[in-house]
């Protein structure tokens, strides 16, 4: 089931705000560039804020610990649709291993039928 973002609570607010150098660590940790990465684990931070309140049994780790492991998680699920995503070619972009031939090299009169 999938979690819906709520506004936060003033006591979520607090927590969130003061912790929000965790974001900063983790990007900086795993060398992940900000401003590719900021939307992808600042929502799961953020949810992950939401989780420790309502859930207190979360209570004996780390709030860093929860948080943490939210944004690795949504690293690794974006890695993945990224993976899934078709990759888009230039016709001029050099064929590896061939000397100089391109990708439009390779089309011909035989292989234009695509309808």
């Amino acid at each position: 089931m999938r979690t819906k973002l709520r506004p936060l609570e003033p006591e979520e607010k607090a927590v969130a705000a003061e912790n929000l150098w965790i974001v900063e660590a983790f990007l900086r940790s795993n060398r992940l560039p900000r401003e590719d990465w900021w939307d992808v684990v600042i929502f799961r931070y953020l949810l992950s804020v939401e989780r420790w309140f309502r859930e207190p049994s979360l209570y004996r780790y780390e709030f860093k610990t929860i948080a943490w492991e939210a944004m690795r998680s949504a690293v690794g699920h974006e890695r993945e649709k990224q993976q899934r995503r078709l990759q888009t070619i230039s016709l001029e972009e050099l064929i590896p291993g061939s000397e100089c031939m391109t990708w439009g090299d390779t089309i011909t009169y035989n292989n234009l039928n695509y309808t």
